[in-house]
């Protein structure tokens, strides 16, 4: 079995795939055998479980099985230690395998390449059973693609990290085989890589020395030679001789795949990353060194003829761009009054609307008004040719969430101003007799504005009034600084006191809530972006037991 995946019921984990078994034998119990040799959990083959997630290794279903509502089961916890524990002493024993991440130009050019739907990450790939199965542990949720063979892929490519770990490497000869097209009579040639079989007469003594795995002083000394020439790398970028700085370049590039052996995809990153930052750096120091030797007086040699070319040019430019920025002005205000009049339709609607309380339903609390309002989007939208039949219903369907947000924009703003009409409107007023009634001192606007707990003034209004009230704060601490009466620091303090209005419940609440929905709507797109399917539907799994628990703090 390749991979471990979690079993559970109601109350118990289970990990299946262990290979630590049990001993004892099988007994018919009519619909299923209860083999108990072949898990190391009997549980598992004597009852039926739910099947959750699957992971490539043992550790991470080990630690995704302890998460959650669920207990483990003890005897799968103490047979997953007792592998874990054999498969480190093995590891010991035998050495440990090359660490980090393979280039496609270091796997043996006949392996196959390719990558699961969605993703990037080359994987190295093997037929089973007709199928493409990678190199890894990874369980594939679905088929792998195949690039082809690793010698026609792009050489830079970084291998998947668990399958530099297994992949085949070392030498290969390209050999062309004529392929006949079927129904066409014709024949085309095809590259096709095979892996270097031949006997040790074939070989050349050094290629049989180069196959050979190195020693830690054997990559010493070689990742050395190749320092060597990283070193003189800059000497010659610095000296303009770019065809030289080419090919030791390649030399390097050539040299660092020699290097076999125990850690040696480690060495050979670290190899490449110096040479990358060497040929940066030097290609920098270049180019700022021509920029500072630069003569000052190179522009007074430019002719009169290219000067007035350059500034005709410009100016033309320059009219372009005020003859945009006039277009821009004209759209934000056509927006801006269209985002208004929508409004001014949508408060209409509500007027027209009685809450519960037999009052016009101006804060759309009843589902009258709420269906009403989204008529006038989604309605439009239902309306529409297919997309791609019509451009004019293309430009709607891409233009109303932004025409929504200019409506929710100026809804508090057109309530403002009609809630100020009513001052001078007594038929209008009339709507409100009950607010009158309760606030008969008040002017109608003030009346209804009291009773609702609705805002008069508009967003425009309110920020000027704030900038007004700060700065007044301001000049206020300054006056008192110079006359004495506070300290610089106090004076900082005062200020940054003065600028933030002390929060309701109810708005500390709303803040609260906003903060964790962006949170989790960032966590769920970083899950997306996870290639691996078994890392993904761990992270999943986090956040469904995360959510339960919260559930479960509210209940209580």
């Amino acid at each position: 079995m390749s991979g471990y995946t979690i079993k559970f019921n109601r109350t118990t984990n289970h990990i299946d795939g262990l290979t630590v078994r049990t001993t004892g034998g099988g007994k018919d119990m009519g619909d299923h055998v209860s083999y108990y040799a072949e898990n190391a959990c009997g549980s598992l083959t004597r009852y039926r479980f739910a099947e959750g997630a699957s992971y490539a290794t043992l550790a991470e279903a080990l630690e995704a099985a302890r998460k959650g509502g669920r207990k483990l089961c003890k005897t799968c916890e103490k047979a997953a230690e007792a592998q874990i524990a054999a498969e480190a002493e093995t590891t010991k024993n035998e050495g440990a395998r090359v660490a980090g991440k393979l280039k496609l130009s270091e796997v043996r050019g006949d392996v196959l390449i390719g990558s699961l739907p969605g993703s990037g990450t080359p994987h190295a790939i093997r037929q089973q059973n007709g199928e493409n199965v990678p190199y890894c542990p990874l369980v594939p949720k679905s088929p792998v693609r195949s690039w082809g063979q690793a010698h026609e892929q792009k050489p830079d490519l970084e291998l998947c990290a668990r399958c530099s770990k297994v992949v085949p490497t070392g030498p290969v000869e390209i050999v062309e085989e004529q392929i006949s097209i079927p129904g066409l009579n014709k024949t085309v040639t095809r590259r096709v890589a095979k892996p270097v079989t031949g006997t040790t007469e074939e070989k050349t003594e050094k290629d049989a020395m180069a196959a050979k795995t190195m020693d830690k002083a054997a990559q010493e000394k070689k990742a050395e030679e190749i320092r060597a020439d990283i070193e003189r790398l800059p000497s010659l970028i610095a000296e303009g001789k770019d065809d030289s700085a080419k090919e030791l370049m390649e030399s390097i590039g050539k040299a660092i795949p020699s290097i076999t052996g125990t850690g040696a995809a480690a060495i050979k990153a670290k190899l490449r990353a110096e040479a990358e930052k060497a040929e940066k750096d030097a290609t920098k120091a270049k180019a700022d060194k021509e920029k500072a030797d630069k003569p000052a007086s190179k522009e007074v040699a430019v002719s009169k003829e290219t000067t007035l070319e350059a500034t005709l040019k410009d100016t033309v430019i320059q009219d372009l761009v005020k003859k945009g920025q006039e277009q821009v002005k004209t759209l934000a205000v056509s927006k801006f009054k269209g985002g208004h009049q929508i409004a001014e339709i949508i408060l209409d609607i509500r007027t027209q609307i009685l809450n519960k309380n037999g009052h016009p339903d101006l804060n759309a609390e009843t589902d009258a008004a709420k269906k009403n309002t989204t008529k006038v989007f989604d309605g439009l939208l239902e309306g529409l040719p297919e997309e791609g039949e019509d451009e004019a219903a293309d430009a709607i369907r891409a233009e109303v969430d932004s025409i929504k947000k200019s409506y929710r924009n100026a809804i508090k703003d057109v309530r403002a101003l009609y809630l100020r009409s009513l001052d001078n409107s007594p038929e209008e007023a009339k709507k409100y007799a009950y607010a009158l009634e309760a606030h008969p001192d008040k002017k109608p606007s003030e009346a209804v504005a009291e009773f609702h707990g609705y805002e008069l003034r508009t967003r425009a209004e309110i920020a000027k009034a704030d900038r007004e009230r700060k700065a007044l704060e301001k000049k206020k601490v300054e006056d008192a600084v110079k006359a004495g009466e506070l300290s610089e620091e106090e004076a900082a303090e005062a200020l940054s006191e003065g600028g933030t209005e002390e929060k309701t419940p109810k708005e500390m609440r709303a803040a609260f809530v906003k903060r964790m929905t962006n949170s989790f709507k960032k966590q769920v797109k970083e899950i997306k972006a996870i290639e691996d399917a078994a890392e993904q539907e761990e992270a999943l799994d986090e956040l469904t037991v995360l959510l339960s628990a919260l559930r479960k703090e509210l209940k209580a």
